[in-house]
């Protein structure tokens, strides 16, 4: 980060306007925290001009470039006004989580709307499954930067039934009324509100949601960059007698900064699986009932096809395979 430091007294006039009481914002919002209080209001802004002029430290350094341009400067305080005021609002940020000395992250998805299913740029790979493309709307959500690994599963449940052993590979070996137990038991120890994403919210997070640069599959037009699948794990790893899952973020993340999406482990999905309608939809949770989950995104032993961002598949809830894990939603 490079700090440039300007003479911005002529700034100071500016805080009186700021200085309201309707002009705090809420806590637990910390971008712009720059005193560390728990709220951002013009006390940050007195605190961040300090700064910028080299007079004080900050309490929180990770806050003081508050447009994340990577430079602490003027641009930052007209920014911090402008959201003590009302003007801007800023957008989520990742969040991490700790159980029991595991952490992992959780990446913000900002709402918007996009073209679910076979879209041009999956060619004549689409299938009928696929189709009708259709317009979703979605609100914003977050959703795991990683498959959950091996030991995060072991430290909520004690156990692991995963068939390739390793702490920072994929869980799989489990069925999505495995997850439901999993995700239930790490709401009682987080008190947060875990779930498996639905099959819209997954397939908006693939292809990048409101950055998505229109890829095949998630976060490239080039499958080897950004998944393991059949051709690669035999190219990258020919001779040694590897055969089984990666370890979690080994691969290019997509636009959004998520991993694995287009390979590794297949993620269950919330929903059933039921055939596309051509009806524009908000927030779909899936058909009301069925024979079998929604899962998607590829696996270490199957091809790119399967990698792509509107591929979908489903099993019996109960099914197991050691090709099939989960991804957290909040």
């Amino acid at each position: 980060m490079k700090y440039k430091h300007k003479n911005i007294s002529f700034l100071l006039p500016l805080l009186l306007m700021v200085a309201l009481p309707c002009a705090m914002a809420a806590a637990g919002n910390l971008r712009g925290d720059i005193n560390n209080d728990n709220q951002v209001n013009v006390a940050d802004v007195t605190a961040l001009i300090g700064y910028v002029l080299g007079n004080n430290q900050a309490a929180d350094e990770s806050q003081v470039d508050v447009n994340r341009d990577g430079q602490v400067n003027v641009a930052d305080v007209t920014t911090l006004i402008s959201y003590v005021l009302g003007n801007i609002t800023f957008p989520p940020e990742p969040e991490e989580f700790t159980v029991n000395d595991v952490t992992f992250t959780m990446i913000p998805v900002e709402g918007g709307t996009f073209s679910m299913g076979a879209t041009a740029e999956q060619g004549n790979d689409a299938n009928s499954r696929e189709l009708p493309v259709h317009e979703v709307t979605l609100s914003t959500f977050y959703i795991g930067a990683t498959e959950v690994t091996q030991e995060l599963w072991e430290v909520v449940m004690g156990s692991n039934p995963s068939y390739f052993k390793g702490p920072l590979l994929p869980i799989e070996n489990i069925s999505w009324e495995d997850c439901q137990l999993f995700i239930a038991s790490l709401n009682e120890l987080t008190g947060q509100s875990f779930r498996l994403p639905t099959e819209a919210e997954w397939e908006f997070a693939a292809r990048g949601g409101i950055e998505s640069m229109g890829y095949k599959y998630a976060g490239s037009d080039n499958p080897a960059t950004v998944a393991w699948y059949s051709y690669n794990d035999s190219w990258e790893l020919r001779g040694t007698g590897y055969y089984g899952t990666h370890a979690v973020a080994t691969r290019t993340p997509n636009e959004l900064g998520l991993f694995d999406m287009s390979g590794n482990v297949h993620e269950w999905c919330h929903d059933w699986f039921g055939a596309y309608t051509t009806e524009n939809q908000t927030n779909p949770v899936g058909p009301v009932s069925g024979s079998s989950r929604v899962y998607r995104g590829g696996c270490w032993y199957f091809d790119e096809w399967f990698c792509r961002v509107s591929f979908r598949n489903s099993m019996a809830a109960s099914y197991r395979s050691y090709g099939i894990g989960l991804r957290l939603a909040l």
